[in-house]
C-alpha cells in the first residue's frame, strides 16, 4: 500500500429524495495494483474506490476545508428564468488549506453546498450593498 500524498477524490453519484446528488471521498492510499482506496465508514476499513455501483471516477482533489466562519451578512444572488433575482443569506464561508474562501448556502431541504456551483448563481451581495439597496428603496418611498 502506498499512502496518497497528492489529493485525489473518488466521485459517486447517488439518488436521494428523487434528486441526483454527487458526493466524493478522499483517496487515502493506493493498493499494490494501483487502485485507489477510500474509507468504508461501515466497516472501518480501506476498500477500493470503485467497489460500488455509484462510483463515477477519480479527480484531482482540492485543498481540504480547514475551517468555517459565519456568513457575515453576505448573500448569494440567483437569477430565475423570468429575469427576476432572489438573494439568499449565506450560512457560512469555508476556508481551504490554501486560503480560498467558498460561500456556502443551503437549499430548502437543509443541504449545504457551494453557492457558486448552482446553475443560476448570479453573484455575491456584500452586506453594505444590501443595506444600501434597502436604504435606497426606503428613500424612494
Amino acid at each position: 500500500m502506498i499512502p496518497a500524498r497528492h489529493p485525489y477524490e473518488a466521485r459517486y453519484k447517488q439518488e436521494e429524495n428523487g434528486r441526483t446528488v454527487f458526493r466524493s471521498k478522499p483517496v487515502i492510499a493506493w493498493d499494490d495494483e494501483g487502485q485507489a482506496l477510500v474509507v468504508d465508514e461501515r466497516t472501518g476499513r480501506l476498500v477500493p474506490a470503485n467497489n460500488g455501483r455509484t462510483f463515477t471516477g477519480l479527480s484531482e482533489g482540492g485543498h481540504p476545508v480547514v475551517a468555517a466562519i459565519p456568513g457575515g451578512g453576505w448573500s448569494a444572488r440567483y437569477k430565475h428564468p423570468d429575469g427576476t433575482t432572489t438573494a439568499d443569506p449565506l450560512v457560512a464561508w469555508t476556508v481551504q488549506s490554501n486560503g480560498t474562501l467558498t460561500p456556502i448556502d443551503t437549499d430548502t431541504t437543509g443541504l449545504c453546498d457551494d453557492a457558486t456551483g448552482v446553475s443560476n448563481f448570479d453573484g455575491l451581495v456584500a452586506p453594505e450593498t444590501d443595506k444600501q439597496a434597502q436604504q435606497q428603496a426606503q428613500e424612494a418611498k
